[in-house]
Order: structure tokens, then C-alpha cells, then sequence
């Protein structure tokens, strides 16, 4: 999970601190013909917590659109929530694999509240969990980001008891660009989600298309870093790797210097979204260079240095705490599946293990990479894919136990499958999912 502080102690920034906090919204279709009665899901919620729901308001309703809703106090969320029930709406983003059962669906169920700022991604959990306490309940849909997560991917990962969600289930990067063709042009990328947490939601503007993917990247890597540190002052250099950093700098400062053909322009905003208040006029910062280009009229631009380290196959991108921590759990939890597909696998597939390479008379540690030769399920063997600080050279022998694993990656040919998917090694390798 993010790190547990509050705007005021990760001293966000005049310029990023907002006026109000934005709430989240979670829908679940049901796959019932009728619909379920607040009375049962109550029960259902206090059965999982052991614990009583104070209900503050309970309002029936004549509307047969609109059964039922109510407003209450969750253990473990301080703040009140509001459950409804209502007729399913028509949808039109939906996951393939979801696009039947959600078709078929004749009654959802809504979540909204505020997020605990010192802990977004355990409030994000809760809130989905009271959707997950009605058992006919197919999916979620978060609305703030647009994205659906399964039954399976809510009750086995988000809301595991020993390892709470990942912190990217709180925000989205979405791709907008005026071609289709995403080697033409730029791009505009933008998160949703972050306003959310009481963080400004990031951009990248004028990025060339052809580093969507790497501009997606970034964003995810400087939005996990906020959740937990908060944002830099504006302007003002964050490190977010190794020889990887960034600035950034309000949307506002921005626009007035985009080219005319360029996305990302007040009118663009204004057009995008019918929201009131609009998200897309909010507190927002642009992803930029370190410094402004050009001699005549300095302008802030995407950033070119941190976008091409990034590119770079060894780019090493710093990580939360939190998010370190959870992905390391993960890792030796899942150690097994890593097993199971090398003793099937082909003779190209390669087994890469984030672990301790290095450790000091002081207890400081330093992870690194190794590629395996042998593993069991107590730990293994490989070469070093780097040189360590202390001097070993890359290639050198080196042993491992599973408590010392922090990631790993099952690379096949151009496929990459990683712990923090999921989906098992398998399916991840037969999607072609990208390392």
C-alpha cells in the first residue's frame, strides 16, 4: 500500500494542494434478476467484519430504477460511504472478457466515498470489498478511472489480507492523440485517479507517439513515487531512477506555449469533459525537462533525457516503499510458479531474480539482478547481471535464498512475465505481455 501520510505531512506544495478532496466511485453489476435487498448486504458486510454497520440513513425508494440507497459507517473506513442500488446502465467500455456477463446484467450496486489521504489504496480496498460481500456480484468498475477488475482479481489480490492492493489500482494513464497511427504525431497522457488521493493528476504534453508506451511508464513511476513522498515543489528536479529525472510544472504555465496543432489546450479540456467541476482543469502537473528549451523564448517541454534512459533496457526506476515491499511479498509467494514453468519450458526462456547482491557490516543492502542457472524451492543460483558497489564483476557466481527475492521476470523470446501480474506465468507469457 501507499505510505501512510497525510497531505499536511508529505507538505504538498501550494501550487498541488487542492481545494476540496475528489470522491471515488465503484460500480459491481450484479447477475441477478432481481435485486438485492439493503437488509442482506448489511448482514453480509457485518458477518465478514464481525463487527456492526452504522447505518446513518436508509432510503427506500417507489422508483423501480432506483431501489434503494443509503449512507454508512464501514469498519475500518472513517469515513461515511453511500450504497445504491440501481438498474444497470448501458456501458461501453468493457473488458472483453467481461463484455457477456456485464451485458447480461439487469442491477448494479454503487459505492462512493472520500479516500483516507494517508491511505488511499487500503480505502480503495475497503470500499470494493463492500461491493464483494454481494455474491452475485460480477466485476467492479472503478468510474473514476474507467478500469474493470474481476471477482477473481478483487477477492484474491486487492483484497488480500497480507498483502492490500497495489497502489496503481488508484489511477489510469489514458492516451489521447489526434491519429491513429501512435508512430505519427504526439500524444497527450494523462492520469485519473490522483485527485482522488489529494495529489494532482499528471501529464505529459507533446510527447511524440512513438513513446506512448515509455511516456506511460513514466507517469506510473512518478505517480507511485507522490503517493508516498508527494509531489516536489514546482519546477524543482525529482529523481525518479538512476540518472532519471523530471520537473514539474503546472498545466497552466503550459498551455499558452503549445503549438496550435498540439493536444492538451484549455479549449481541449473544455471539450473533453462535460464533468463539473472538470478533472481536466483541476490541479494538474505537466511532466517536463529539467529545464525550459529554446534561446528566444525558453519553453518547457516533455522530457527527452529521462523518456530515453528510460528506453534503456537496464533503466533502474526508483520505487516506493510500500510498493517495494509488496512486490517483494509477492515475488517469494509466488516463487513456485517460476519452478513449475522452468521445468516445462523451452530452452530460450530465461529466469532474471531481483534480489540481495551485497550486504555491509551495517546491515545496508544492495539488490540487484542475476540470471539463474540453478533454483529450487529454497532459493538458487545465477551470475550477476551488473557489477556490485562492493566489486564483484557482472557474470560472477552468486547464491540466493527465497526470503532474499525481491522480483523476478520469466522472459521468453520478446515476452516478459513478472509477479506483480495476476495472471499466472502462463497466461501472462501467452498474452505477449510486455517486461
Amino acid at each position: 500500500m501507499s505510505g501512510g501520510l497525510t497531505s499536511e505531512q508529505r507538505a504538498i506544495h501550494p501550487a498541488w494542494r487542492l481545494d476540496e478532496p475528489w470522491p471515488t466511485t465503484l460500480v459491481a453489476p450484479l447477475a441477478v434478476a432481481e435485486h438485492p435487498e439493503a437488509d442482506a448486504l448489511l448482514a453480509a458486510i457485518a458477518a465478514r467484519l464481525d463487527a456492526a454497520v452504522e447505518v446513518l440513513e436508509l432510503h427506500p425508494s417507489s422508483d423501480d430504477r432506483h431501489p434503494w440507497s443509503l449512507v454508512a459507517r464501514v469498519p475500518g473506513h472513517d469515513i461515511p460511504v453511500l450504497v445504491a442500488c440501481e438498474r444497470t446502465r448501458r456501458m461501453d467500455e468493457i473488458r472483453p472478457d467481461l463484455r457477456e456477463a456485464v451485458g447480461g446484467s439487469r442491477w448494479s450496486l454503487v459505492v462512493e466515498s472520500l479516500l483516507e489521504e494517508s491511505t488511499p489504496a487500503g480505502s480503495w480496498a475497503a470500499l470494493a470489498a463492500v461491493l464483494m460481500d454481494e455474491d452475485s456480484a460480477i466485476a467492479v468498475l472503478d468510474a473514476t478511472t474507467g478500469r474493470w477488475f474481476d471477482r477473481a482479481e478483487i477477492t484474491s489480490d486487492a483484497l488480500d489480507p497480507d498483502l492490500g492492493p497495489p497502489s496503481d489500482v488508484l489511477w489510469r494513464v489514458q492516451v489521447v492523440s489526434d491519429s491513429a497511427d501512435l508512430d505519427a504525431g504526439t500524444a497527450w497522457l494523462m492520469t485519473r485517479g490522483l485527485l482522488r488521493c489529494g495529489l494532482p493528476e499528471l501529464e505529459l504534453l507533446e510527447l511524440p507517439a512513438a513513446h506512448a508506451r515509455t511516456g506511460a511508464r513514466l507517469l506510473d513511476a512518478v505517480a507511485e513515487l507522490m503517493l508516498e513522498e508527494g509531489p516536489p515543489p514546482p519546477e524543482v528536479p525529482y529523481p525518479i531512477g538512476a540518472e532519471i529525472a523530471v520537473t514539474l510544472v503546472s498545466w497552466t504555465e503550459i498551455v499558452g506555449t503549445l503549438d496550435a496543432t498540439s493536444l492538451g489546450s484549455d479549449a481541449d479540456r473544455r471539450a473533453l469533459s462535460q464533468e463539473t467541476p472538470n478533472p481536466l482543469r483541476a490541479r494538474r502537473a505537466v511532466v517536463c525537462d529539467l529545464e525550459p528549451r529554446g534561446s528566444f523564448r525558453p519553453v518547457w517541454s516533455w522530457p527527452r533525457d529521462a523518456v530515453s534512459r528510460l528506453d534503456l533496457p537496464d533503466a533502474a526506476i526508483r520505487r516506493s516503499t510500500g510498493a517495494s515491499e509488496r512486490l517483494a511479498r509477492v515475488a517469494r509467494r509466488r516463487w513456485s510458479e517460476v519452478l513449475a514453468h522452468r521445468a516445462g519450458a523451452a530452452g530460450d526462456t530465461v529466469i532474471l531474480v531481483g534480489t540481495v547482491v551485497e550486504r555491509d557490516e551495517t546491515g545496508n543492502v544492495e539488490h540487484g539482478w542475476i540470471q539463474i542457472d540453478r533454483a529450487d524451492e529454497h532459493g538458487g543460483e545465477g551470475r550477476l547481471l551488473r557489477d556490485t558497489t562492493a566489486g564483484r564483476r557482472a557474470g560472477t557466481a552468486h547464491a540466493f535464498s527465497v526470503d532474499e527475492i525481491d522480483d523476478w521476470r520469466v522472459v521468453a523470446g520478446d515476452r516478459a512475465a513478472g509477479p506483480e501480474h495476476a495472471a499466472s506465468v502462463k497466461t501472462q507469457l501467452g498474452r505477449g505481455a510486455a517486461g
